[in-house]
């Protein structure tokens, strides 16, 4: 394989901090397409172009230089301008000499999709607005992975929408299963809010999205949101076999959890157990799902 492999691909609004796989875009001009690509350990890829289509009409396009055996690279791009509405962002990358890089497919192809919404319907509602249906409080969500531990994460994204579909977005860090919204606007009832987060599984990042409705009786607005999971039951004589049976794949505890063993609860988090011979096991795995629910 001598074309590059898209490892994570997703975009990011013009001012808005935060990245999506899928999401809105406030913005219809451009967005920034972030691209992470690897190689194979033994050939050289040659240059190859990088073209960004969307309704049949190509938005943008570069030359990427030749990446060297057991590469990897980052590279953020531009694409746009957009048409309002839902599109499919569609990503190809075409080998200037795929014969002589030995390319084992001529073009490697991608897309998300990408949701422009009128920029009169993005922005926060002025200032009579503001004091009729909307009040200025602290919005706090504590969350919890599907272990029932503290959400670990670098960032999040909310996006608080009134009735009337105007809406107002904001970002910043999860610490330790606190995501903190200080003093912004909401609307005062009928208001949900849509919240995407970087959860930290491993050495890898989960994108993880939930929606909650809320009203405002205070100056504070909070917040539990719990990391959705499935357990699934498995027969097998080990925990690796088991959750290579349920699907899953890593260390105990990170990736997934053993939760019982026969038809004992379990507090194992090795993957080494193993019982020498074959048993139900019941694996407790991760999904990408957020219960967003308010509390008092």
């Amino acid at each position: 394989m001598a074309a590059p492999r898209i490892k994570q691909m997703f975009f990011q609004t013009e001012g808005e901090g935060f990245a999506h796989e899928h999401g809105e875009a406030n913005s219809a001009e451009k967005v920034y397409v972030y691209l992470e690509l690897e190689n194979d350990d033994v050939n050289e890829t040659g240059p190859f172009g990088v073209t960004f289509t969307a309704g049949g009409e190509i938005v943008s396009g570069a030359t990427h230089q030749s990446m060297s055996a057991g590469s990897t690279d980052e590279e953020w791009f531009t694409a746009g301008p957009l048409a309002e509405g839902q599109q499919e962002l569609t990503l190809t990358l075409e080998a200037e000499d795929a014969a002589g890089y030995a390319w084992d497919e001529p073009v490697v192809a991608a897309s998300l999709w990408v949701t422009v919404v009128p920029a009169r319907r993005s922005a926060i509602p002025d200032d009579s607005e503001h004091s009729r249906d909307w009040a200025y409080v602290n919005i706090i969500v504590n969350a919890d992975n599907f272990l029932e531990k503290p959400l670990r994460g670098g960032r999040f994204y909310a996006r608080i929408t009134d009735s009337e579909g105007k809406t107002a977005a904001h970002d910043g860090d999860v610490d330790e299963g606190i995501l903190a919204i200080p003093g912004v606007w909401a609307p005062k009832r009928d208001a949900t809010l849509t919240l995407y987060v970087d959860a930290l599984h491993g050495d890898d990042y989960l994108r993880l999205e939930g929606s909650g409705d809320f009203a405002v009786t205070g100056d504070a607005v909070k917040f539990r949101a719990a990391q959705g999971f499935q357990d699934i039951t498995v027969t097998a004589s080990d925990s690796e076999t088991a959750a290579h049976k349920a699907g899953v794949k890593g260390s105990a505890g990170i990736e997934w959890k053993i939760i019982k063993i026969g038809a004992e609860a379990s507090s194992e988090t090795s993957e080494s157990r193993t019982t020498g011979h074959s048993q139900e096991w019941t694996i407790r795995v991760p999904k990408d799902n957020l219960k967003l629910t308010q509390v008092q």
